[in-house]
Parts: C-alpha cells; structure tokens; sequence
C-alpha cells in the first residue's frame, strides 16, 4: 500500500514538473491593476491559473470578482509595499477602512486557491492530469512486475501465474487510483502554494525514493505490496 501511494504520489508530481507556466506580464488587466496600486506579485496569484488550458481567459475570470486589497489601507497611509492581497471584492469594501487581520489574509489567500479552481480551463487540465498520473503509474507498476520478475513469469505454472496475475492487477489498479487521487492533491497544492516549481522537484525525488525498494527488500517484489 506504502509504494503503491509513493508511485502515485511520484506520478501526480512528474506530470506537472515539465509543463510550461504561462508569463503573468502577459497580461494586461493584470498589468494595470497592479500598476495602480504600485503592487508587485510575490505569490498572491494562484500558480494554477498559469498552469491551466487557458491561463488567459483564466486569468480574467479570476480578476473580475477580486479586489487588490492593501493589509493596511491606503487611508490610513498604507501601500502595497506593506502587504497586500487579492480578495473577493464584497469581503474588502465590507471591511471598509479596517486593517487586514492575519486570519483575513490568510482565508483571502485560501478562497482565492480554490475560486481558481473553478476558473476556465481549470477543470478540464484537472482531469488531463488525473488520467496522465494514472497512466503512468500503471505503467510503472506494471514495467516494474514483468522485469523485475519475468522469469518468475516464465516458470510458473498456470495457476500460479494466475494468482500472480491477479495479483498484479490489483497492484496496478491500487497505483492509479493513487495517482489520480494524489494528482488533485498536488493541483490543490498548487493553487494554495507559492513556488510550485521547486516543491514539486523535491517531492518528486523524495516519493520516487521511498518507491525503489530498500537494501532489504525483494526488488519490486508485489506480493510485499499486497500485504502492507
């Protein structure tokens, strides 16, 4: 069960590490709104909007329900070099010229990870990575059973090799629910976590080490799968 979620949890990493992450200079109501306030981006964009089938459109659909809101407001002399966030609009104009308390900071960071799961184009790269995830761990699984064991293949007998088929399988299956289950959890993570790049590198390499089998351990031996 362990591996079979480590394969998983490497599958749903590998499939974001390579995609390309859309420029957010590109664009322009971004753009203004930011110049407007003299504000910088320094995470307060889901990254998963740049990663999704229409960053642009995404983008947009994301912008026009947010306010810019300062930590500390501008009529109390604040500025974005202070702190600032993007958040639903009726939140900030009913907060009126209050400060931003670190919960409202925090739940404007939150609501905004999960409004940019609903954005264009989200859902649909979503689903592409659920299956991709769940491919290749199947594929994974599979390569790592006929190669590390084809001789064990070779010489059983027919009911053995059919209780290992079976076997086999279900350790397949188990690996891609895992990474289609856990490719959601990296994509909630990406929307909620700044510096997705480099997170998803180091998780990448440390899920794919606890996958390889141990000094101790059967190389890629199912049967320990099954019973863990």
């Amino acid at each position: 069960m362990s591996r079979a979620f480590a394969i998983g949890l490497t599958s749903a990493f590998i499939t974001r590490i390579p995609e390309l992450v859309f420029d957010p200079q590109l664009i322009a109501t971004l753009q203004e709104r930011l110049a407007a306030h003299g504000a910088q981006l320094q995470g307060q964009l889901p990254e998963l909007l740049l990663r999704s089938n229409s960053p642009e459109e995404a983008i947009r659909s994301w912008l026009s329900d947010k306010d810019l809101s300062h930590w500390v407001p501008q009529a109390q002399g604040g500025s974005a070099a202070q702190g600032w966030q993007f958040e639903t609009a009726s939140w900030n104009r009913s907060r009126g010229a209050e400060p931003m308390t670190p919960l409202e900071v925090g739940r404007a960071h939150v609501d905004g990870g999960f409004d940019a799961i609903q954005a264009p184009g989200v859902a649909a790269d979503l689903a592409g990575h659920c299956l991709e995830a769940a491919v290749i761990a199947a594929v994974i699984t599979l390569g790592w059973e006929l190669t590390r064991n084809r001789s064990a293949w070779l010489e059983a007998t027919a009911s053995a090799r059919r209780d290992r088929l079976i076997k086999t399988l279900r350790s397949v299956g188990l690996a891609s629910i895992s990474g289609a289950s856990l490719s959601l959890a990296v994509s909630l993570a990406i929307a909620l976590i700044p510096g997705a790049q480099i997170w998803l590198m180091a998780g990448a390499i440390c899920s794919a080490a606890r996958a390889l089998p141990g000094q101790r351990d059967q190389a890629f031996d199912l049967k320990s799968w099954i019973s863990t």
